[in-house]
Protein backbone atom coordinates (compact mmCIF):
# COMPACT_ATOMS: atom_id res chain seq x y z
CA UNK A 1 0.00 0.00 0.00
CA UNK A 2 3.00 2.14 0.74
CA UNK A 3 4.37 1.99 -2.37
CA UNK A 4 0.89 2.84 -4.16
CA UNK A 5 0.55 5.61 -1.97
CA UNK A 6 3.58 6.97 -3.46
CA UNK A 7 3.17 6.48 -7.01
CA UNK A 8 -0.63 8.03 -6.93
CA UNK A 9 0.61 10.88 -4.75
CA UNK A 10 4.12 11.50 -7.20
CA UNK A 11 1.97 11.38 -10.38
CA UNK A 12 -1.21 13.11 -8.65
CA UNK A 13 0.71 16.23 -6.97
CA UNK A 14 2.57 16.48 -10.82
CA UNK A 15 -0.39 17.05 -12.76
CA UNK A 16 -2.52 19.07 -10.15
CA UNK A 17 0.17 21.50 -9.78
CA UNK A 18 1.11 21.91 -13.02
CA UNK A 19 -1.93 21.92 -15.10
CA UNK A 20 -4.17 24.97 -14.16
CA UNK A 21 -5.85 23.35 -11.69
CA UNK A 22 -5.16 23.40 -7.48
CA UNK A 23 -2.98 20.58 -5.85
CA UNK A 24 -4.13 22.19 -2.44
CA UNK A 25 -8.18 21.34 -3.41
CA UNK A 26 -7.81 18.19 -4.03
CA UNK A 27 -5.40 17.36 -0.95
CA UNK A 28 -8.11 19.44 0.98
CA UNK A 29 -10.71 17.15 -0.55
CA UNK A 30 -8.78 13.91 0.43
CA UNK A 31 -8.25 15.22 4.32
CA UNK A 32 -11.92 16.27 4.41
CA UNK A 33 -13.32 13.04 3.68
CA UNK A 34 -10.84 10.98 5.79
CA UNK A 35 -11.42 13.58 8.57
CA UNK A 36 -7.64 14.72 9.26
CA UNK A 37 -8.30 18.45 10.17
CA UNK A 38 -4.86 18.95 11.63
CA UNK A 39 -3.02 20.06 9.10
CA UNK A 40 -0.12 18.38 9.46
CA UNK A 41 1.71 17.03 6.42
CA UNK A 42 3.57 13.80 5.57
CA UNK A 43 7.45 13.70 4.32
CA UNK A 44 6.28 12.09 1.27
CA UNK A 45 4.56 15.30 0.08
CA UNK A 46 7.68 17.04 1.09
CA UNK A 47 9.75 14.52 -1.33
CA UNK A 48 7.32 14.62 -3.76
CA UNK A 49 7.52 18.38 -4.00
CA UNK A 50 11.26 18.09 -4.40
CA UNK A 51 10.74 15.91 -7.31
CA UNK A 52 8.48 18.06 -9.02
CA UNK A 53 10.87 20.85 -8.93
CA UNK A 54 13.83 18.41 -9.99
CA UNK A 55 11.57 17.35 -12.88
CA UNK A 56 10.79 20.90 -13.75
CA UNK A 57 14.32 22.25 -13.28
CA UNK A 58 14.82 19.85 -16.27
CA UNK A 59 12.81 20.10 -18.80
CA UNK A 60 13.09 23.39 -18.60
CA UNK A 61 16.69 23.51 -17.92
CA UNK A 62 17.46 26.33 -20.63
CA UNK A 63 15.87 28.60 -18.53
CA UNK A 64 16.98 27.86 -14.92
CA UNK A 65 20.22 27.94 -16.26
CA UNK A 66 20.09 31.49 -18.08
CA UNK A 67 18.36 32.81 -14.48
CA UNK A 68 20.77 31.54 -12.85
CA UNK A 69 23.63 32.82 -14.71
CA UNK A 70 21.97 36.32 -14.20
CA UNK A 71 21.30 36.05 -10.49
CA UNK A 72 25.01 34.76 -10.26
CA UNK A 73 26.64 37.81 -12.63
CA UNK A 74 24.48 40.72 -10.95
CA UNK A 75 25.63 39.67 -7.70
CA UNK A 76 29.50 39.67 -9.02
CA UNK A 77 28.86 43.11 -10.34
CA UNK A 78 27.29 44.62 -7.28
CA UNK A 79 30.19 43.54 -5.32
CA UNK A 80 32.50 44.11 -7.73
CA UNK A 81 30.83 48.37 -7.74
CA UNK A 82 29.42 47.91 -11.15
CA UNK A 83 25.99 48.69 -12.14
CA UNK A 84 24.05 46.18 -12.59
CA UNK A 85 20.38 48.02 -12.29
CA UNK A 86 21.36 50.28 -15.54
CA UNK A 87 19.79 49.30 -18.72
CA UNK A 88 20.13 45.02 -18.05
CA UNK A 89 19.31 43.25 -21.02
CA UNK A 90 16.24 41.46 -21.58
CA UNK A 91 17.31 37.85 -19.67
CA UNK A 92 18.42 40.06 -16.73
CA UNK A 93 15.58 42.30 -16.56
CA UNK A 94 13.41 38.89 -16.73
CA UNK A 95 15.63 37.84 -13.40
CA UNK A 96 15.02 41.02 -11.80
CA UNK A 97 11.33 40.82 -11.97
CA UNK A 98 10.78 37.27 -10.59
CA UNK A 99 12.67 38.59 -7.65
CA UNK A 100 10.48 41.23 -7.40
CA UNK A 101 7.73 38.69 -7.28
CA UNK A 102 9.29 36.51 -4.19
CA UNK A 103 10.19 39.65 -2.18
CA UNK A 104 6.32 40.01 -0.75
CA UNK A 105 6.58 36.45 0.25
CA UNK A 106 8.37 37.19 2.76
CA UNK A 107 5.03 38.64 4.59
CA UNK A 108 4.34 35.21 5.54
CA UNK A 109 6.59 35.13 8.19
CA UNK A 110 4.24 37.89 10.13
CA UNK A 111 3.04 35.98 12.96
CA UNK A 112 -0.50 35.37 13.65
CA UNK A 113 -0.60 34.29 17.14
CA UNK A 114 -1.89 30.70 17.31
CA UNK A 115 -1.47 29.95 14.35
CA UNK A 116 2.10 30.56 13.71
CA UNK A 117 3.21 32.65 10.73
CA UNK A 118 0.73 34.09 8.10
CA UNK A 119 1.40 31.14 5.98
CA UNK A 120 0.19 28.72 8.40
CA UNK A 121 -3.01 30.85 9.08
CA UNK A 122 -3.65 30.89 5.42
CA UNK A 123 -2.88 27.05 4.99
CA UNK A 124 -5.63 26.36 7.48
CA UNK A 125 -8.38 26.86 4.48
CA UNK A 126 -7.38 23.27 3.68
CA UNK A 127 -8.23 21.67 7.38
CA UNK A 128 -11.51 24.34 8.44
CA UNK A 129 -13.93 20.94 8.17
CA UNK A 130 -15.82 22.39 5.36
CA UNK A 131 -15.04 22.30 1.51
CA UNK A 132 -17.42 25.58 1.13
CA UNK A 133 -14.42 27.84 1.12
CA UNK A 134 -12.11 25.13 -0.76
CA UNK A 135 -15.13 25.23 -4.08
CA UNK A 136 -15.29 28.96 -3.67
CA UNK A 137 -11.48 29.36 -4.50
CA UNK A 138 -11.69 26.73 -7.01
CA UNK A 139 -14.01 28.69 -9.12
CA UNK A 140 -12.23 32.09 -8.96
CA UNK A 141 -9.84 30.04 -10.30
CA UNK A 142 -11.51 28.66 -13.05
CA UNK A 143 -12.86 32.27 -13.36
CA UNK A 144 -9.52 33.71 -13.71
CA UNK A 145 -8.81 31.56 -16.35
CA UNK A 146 -11.63 32.34 -18.52
CA UNK A 147 -11.11 35.57 -18.26
CA UNK A 148 -7.39 34.98 -19.81
CA UNK A 149 -8.24 33.34 -22.08
CA UNK A 150 -11.21 35.94 -23.43
CA UNK A 151 -8.14 38.66 -23.00
CA UNK A 152 -6.06 36.26 -25.16
CA UNK A 153 -8.56 35.36 -27.51
CA UNK A 154 -9.36 39.40 -28.04
CA UNK A 155 -5.70 40.56 -27.50
CA UNK A 156 -2.88 37.92 -27.97
CA UNK A 157 -0.24 39.19 -25.33
CA UNK A 158 3.29 40.31 -27.04
CA UNK A 159 4.55 42.01 -24.01
CA UNK A 160 7.41 41.80 -21.65
CA UNK A 161 7.11 41.12 -18.09
CA UNK A 162 7.46 44.94 -15.92
CA UNK A 163 7.68 46.18 -12.34
CA UNK A 164 3.69 46.41 -12.21
CA UNK A 165 2.35 42.80 -13.13
CA UNK A 166 5.65 41.48 -11.73
CA UNK A 167 3.84 42.92 -8.23
CA UNK A 168 0.59 42.08 -8.63
CA UNK A 169 2.16 38.24 -9.05
CA UNK A 170 4.33 38.46 -6.10
CA UNK A 171 1.31 39.98 -3.39
CA UNK A 172 -1.24 37.05 -5.53
CA UNK A 173 0.96 34.53 -4.42
CA UNK A 174 1.01 35.31 -1.00
CA UNK A 175 -2.82 33.71 -1.43
CA UNK A 176 -1.95 31.26 -4.88
CA UNK A 177 0.19 29.16 -2.53
CA UNK A 178 -0.94 28.51 0.73
CA UNK A 179 -4.77 28.73 -0.15
CA UNK A 180 -6.76 25.89 -0.61
CA UNK A 181 -8.52 26.08 -4.20
CA UNK A 182 -5.82 28.64 -5.44
CA UNK A 183 -2.89 27.86 -8.14
CA UNK A 184 0.18 29.16 -8.41
CA UNK A 185 0.47 28.09 -12.07
CA UNK A 186 -2.90 28.90 -12.98
CA UNK A 187 -3.20 32.02 -10.55
CA UNK A 188 0.59 33.38 -12.00
CA UNK A 189 -0.44 32.51 -15.66
CA UNK A 190 -3.92 33.88 -15.94
CA UNK A 191 -2.41 37.78 -14.32
CA UNK A 192 -0.06 37.77 -16.80
CA UNK A 193 -1.98 37.11 -19.70
CA UNK A 194 -4.18 39.57 -18.59
CA UNK A 195 -1.41 42.43 -18.22
CA UNK A 196 -0.76 41.11 -22.23
CA UNK A 197 2.78 39.05 -21.57
CA UNK A 198 3.87 36.70 -24.12
CA UNK A 199 3.06 33.09 -23.59
CA UNK A 200 6.63 32.38 -23.86
CA UNK A 201 7.37 34.50 -21.28
CA UNK A 202 4.19 33.63 -19.37
CA UNK A 203 5.70 29.84 -19.58
CA UNK A 204 9.12 31.03 -18.27
CA UNK A 205 7.78 32.91 -15.43
CA UNK A 206 5.54 29.95 -14.41
CA UNK A 207 8.65 27.82 -14.32
CA UNK A 208 10.99 30.51 -12.71
CA UNK A 209 8.90 30.82 -9.52
CA UNK A 210 7.55 27.04 -9.51
CA UNK A 211 10.91 25.39 -9.20
CA UNK A 212 12.26 27.87 -5.55
CA UNK A 213 8.99 27.82 -4.48
CA UNK A 214 8.54 23.83 -4.46
CA UNK A 215 11.78 23.26 -3.24
CA UNK A 216 11.58 25.69 -0.42
CA UNK A 217 7.73 23.77 0.30
CA UNK A 218 9.41 20.16 0.41
CA UNK A 219 12.29 21.60 2.19
CA UNK A 220 9.82 22.85 5.16
CA UNK A 221 7.40 20.08 4.92
CA UNK A 222 10.19 17.07 4.96
CA UNK A 223 11.36 18.89 8.04
CA UNK A 224 8.20 19.72 10.04
CA UNK A 225 6.91 16.27 8.87
CA UNK A 226 4.63 14.23 11.56
CA UNK A 227 4.26 11.07 9.42
CA UNK A 228 7.90 10.18 8.08
CA UNK A 229 8.30 7.71 5.05
CA UNK A 230 10.35 4.76 4.45
CA UNK A 231 12.80 4.75 1.92
CA UNK A 232 11.29 2.66 -0.73
CA UNK A 233 8.30 5.48 -0.37
CA UNK A 234 11.27 8.18 -0.82
CA UNK A 235 12.76 6.90 -3.38
CA UNK A 236 9.33 6.17 -5.83
CA UNK A 237 8.07 9.41 -4.80
CA UNK A 238 10.92 11.94 -5.80
CA UNK A 239 12.17 9.62 -9.38
CA UNK A 240 8.43 9.04 -10.18
CA UNK A 241 6.99 12.97 -9.51
CA UNK A 242 10.07 14.31 -11.51
CA UNK A 243 9.05 12.17 -14.37
CA UNK A 244 5.81 13.24 -14.09
CA UNK A 245 6.72 16.73 -13.58
CA UNK A 246 9.25 16.57 -16.97
CA UNK A 247 6.18 15.94 -18.94
CA UNK A 248 3.76 17.79 -17.12
CA UNK A 249 5.65 20.87 -17.93
CA UNK A 250 5.74 20.10 -21.60
CA UNK A 251 2.02 19.82 -21.65
CA UNK A 252 1.57 22.81 -19.82
CA UNK A 253 3.66 24.81 -22.52
CA UNK A 254 1.78 23.35 -24.82
CA UNK A 255 -1.55 24.06 -23.97
CA UNK A 256 -0.49 27.58 -22.95
CA UNK A 257 0.97 28.38 -26.27
CA UNK A 258 -2.41 26.72 -27.86
CA UNK A 259 -4.62 28.68 -25.21
CA UNK A 260 -6.54 25.52 -24.38
CA UNK A 261 -6.43 26.13 -20.60
CA UNK A 262 -10.26 27.35 -21.28
CA UNK A 263 -11.23 24.12 -21.03
CA UNK A 264 -9.67 24.24 -17.15
CA UNK A 265 -11.28 27.00 -16.21
CA UNK A 266 -14.82 25.51 -17.32
CA UNK A 267 -13.60 22.76 -15.57
CA UNK A 268 -12.54 24.21 -12.47
CA UNK A 269 -15.70 26.33 -12.23
CA UNK A 270 -17.75 23.48 -12.32
CA UNK A 271 -15.93 21.67 -10.02
CA UNK A 272 -15.56 24.27 -7.83
CA UNK A 273 -19.77 25.01 -7.70
CA UNK A 274 -19.84 21.27 -6.35
CA UNK A 275 -17.33 21.46 -3.99
CA UNK A 276 -18.95 25.07 -2.37
CA UNK A 277 -22.80 22.61 -2.43
CA UNK A 278 -20.72 20.26 -0.47
CA UNK A 279 -19.39 22.40 2.23
CA UNK A 280 -22.70 24.16 3.14
CA UNK A 281 -24.05 20.94 3.54
CA UNK A 282 -21.14 20.49 6.16
CA UNK A 283 -21.87 24.00 7.49
CA UNK A 284 -25.04 22.37 8.40
CA UNK A 285 -24.14 18.88 9.53
CA UNK A 286 -20.51 19.64 11.33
Amino acid sequence: MSVLTSIFQAIFQSITWLLFTSESAYSSIFHDFTGRFTGECSALTGVVHIGIAIGICISAYKIMITNSAEFVSTALELVTKKKPFKSPKPAREFMYMTVVSFLPMILWLIPTGKSGFLYNLLRMTGFNQTLFDDGIFLAITGALLLLAYKQHSVNPGKKRVTLVPALVVGFASLLLVPVSGLSLVAGVAAILILFGVSDKLVYRYCVSLSVPTLLIMGIIEVCVSTTPATVVQNIIGILLSAVAAFFCTRVFRFLLEKAYYNYFGIYNLGLGAIVAVIGIVELFVR
